[in-house]
């Protein structure tokens, strides 16, 4: 009898002590997409301050001009998105898209040699860069740590406790495709 007893106090201390590992996962990663959805907010805003005297220098530089407007254009929207909260799809749309046009600015620019070496531009458009650089690693930290949240909902070994601490799968940092061509759905990185 005491053996039995023994071992049933073995079990539930086990239980228990699996419970505390899986609920201090769920507050680590619950912590760690919050404070990588934060960095990629940071590094945005980040992105949107560089872009005045980027913008200014485009502008002045005899860039092609239907670059320029693009370049504005998505930034107007990308600011639209954030201002109206339209959720993290759309805003990766938005971001992709400034992104994009901020790269074509960047790769017409290398072919113009004035350019190179003027530091007017290269100045603001090395800042801008590198802040790219750091957008798609904020991007991917958060989205790492998000698909780990996630994991814990859909892991045999974790699910339980998931739904007893209630967790949620926050939305990945990735533009929604409508519909591809073949008809599936799509997910295209931010």
């Amino acid at each position: 009898m005491t053996v039995l007893v023994i071992v049933a106090l073995i079990l539930v201390l086990a239980v228990l002590a699996y419970a505390a590992s899986v609920e201090r996962r769920v507050r680590r990663f619950r912590s760690n997409t919050a404070a990588s959805r934060q960095l990629v907010t940071v590094e945005l805003d980040r992105r949107h301050v560089q872009l005045e005297p980027f913008i200014a220098a485009v502008e002045s530089s005899g860039l092609d001009q239907d670059l320029v407007r693009q370049l504005v254009g998505a930034r107007s929207w990308s600011k639209a998105v954030r201002d109206r909260g339209l959720g993290l799809p759309a805003q990766a749309a938005a971001e992709n898209a400034l992104s994009a046009a901020v790269h074509a600015v960047l790769s017409e620019a290398d072919a113009h040699p004035k350019l190179r070496s003027n530091w007017a531009f290269q100045g603001p458009a090395s800042d801008l860069e590198t802040t790219e650089k750091r957008i798609a690693g904020a991007v991917r930290v958060y989205n790492d740590n998000a698909y780990k949240l996630s994991l814990l909902r859909t892991s045999f070994a974790t699910k339980p406790m998931a739904k007893v601490l209630k967790v949620t799968s926050p939305e990945p940092f990735v533009e929604h495709a409508a519909v591809a061509v073949d008809g599936r759905s799509e997910d295209v990185p931010a």
